[in-house]
């Protein structure tokens, strides 16, 4: 291993009943056949489509949203647990995340920001500019 830590899920596909497999890191979220873990074959030969978080949102992921929602909510609290904080697009911060600031404040508070770093306390959030 490249000392990397990645996390997989599982899910079927309600379209076409197939399984698949959404891999990746806080980067890129790929969801690819079931045969890329069973067999061990080349990522790019099963390879059904990929999504970059930072150029995507919940509303422009089409029929991947609930699968890619549930990835990035399991990411989040792993990561939470094995590092104590989370580096996640805005887009991506889950609503319980800003509850507590309300989502006409966080919305106002995420302008210019690149990234957000959540904490394990809630109410702590730092908003990482893009500059």
């Amino acid at each position: 291993m490249d000392g990397a830590r990645y996390i997989i899920i599982k899910a079927t596909c309600k379209d076409t009943f197939e399984t698949v497999w959404i891999t990746g890191d806080d980067q890129v979220c790929a969801v690819t056949s079931e045969d890329f873990l069973r067999n061990k074959l080349l990522y790019n030969s099963v390879l059904i489509q990929e999504f970059p978080l930072r150029n995507h949102s919940p509303e422009n992921v089409g029929q991947w949203q609930p699968l890619i929602e549930d990835f990035v909510e399991t990411m989040l609290t792993k990561y939470m647990e094995f590092d104590g904080l989370v580096h996640v697009y805005p887009q991506w911060v889950p609503e319980y995340a800003y509850a507590h600031l309300g989502k006409e404040m966080f919305d106002q508070m995420c302008e210019g920001c690149d990234h957000i770093i959540l904490r394990k306390n809630p109410q702590v959030m730092d908003f990482v500019s893009k500059s």
